[in-house]
């Protein structure tokens, strides 16, 4: 499985709240925290095949060229799924990735998956839990984020299998 994460310049390892009109980029390595995703991925010999990054700043000035190019970008590279986070409990990131998210399902045939957490984010999940597979996570510095992310892995394998996801998210999502 061959997967695109895209992240904001916190999560990314390219710097913090100052840099958030970092432009939209992407590398062809798994950067930041898709690091620990890419981890959890090779026991399925799955891998990321690319990062995508902008600062939240640079998105919100941005919003439909971030979310038109990402999406193009992932098509060109013939990911499988794409993995929007881990956001955490930050707002501003969850509000990127569940847009650009929400993008990418309605104008591709690509497969999403959002990782976000529940705290500050309650407009977000009222608003697109319904039609996006929003996988629990733990706010920054809580517990239990090892096993968020193989829960994450273990729905991309299942909606690239295209494999019936009734029970994935009623444990798991949102």
């Amino acid at each position: 499985m061959k997967v695109i994460v895209i992240l904001d310049q916190i999560q990314s390892g390219l710097g913090g709240k100052e840099h958030a009109d970092t432009p939209l980029g992407g590398k062809k390595i798994a950067m930041g925290s898709a690091a620990t995703i890419e981890k959890a991925l090779a026991q399925s010999d799955s891998t990321i095949i690319g990062t995508f990054y902008c600062g939240t700043q640079y998105y919100q000035n941005n919003q439909a060229l971030v979310q038109q190019k990402f999406a193009k970008m992932a098509e060109k590279m013939k990911a499988d799924v794409v993995v929007l986070g881990p956001a955490y409990d930050y707002h501003d990131f969850a509000q990127m990735a569940c847009e650009i998210g929400d993008y990418i399902q309605q104008n591709t045939s690509l497969p999403v998956l959002i990782m976000l957490a529940q705290e500050k984010n309650a407009d977000l999940l009222a608003k697109y839990r319904q039609h996006l597979l929003i996988v629990k996570m733990p706010p920054k510095g809580g517990s239990g984020l090892a096993a968020a992310i193989d829960h994450l892995v273990a729905g991309c394998l299942q909606v690239v299998q295209k494999e019936d996801l009734t029970t994935f998210k009623s444990n798991y999502c949102y």
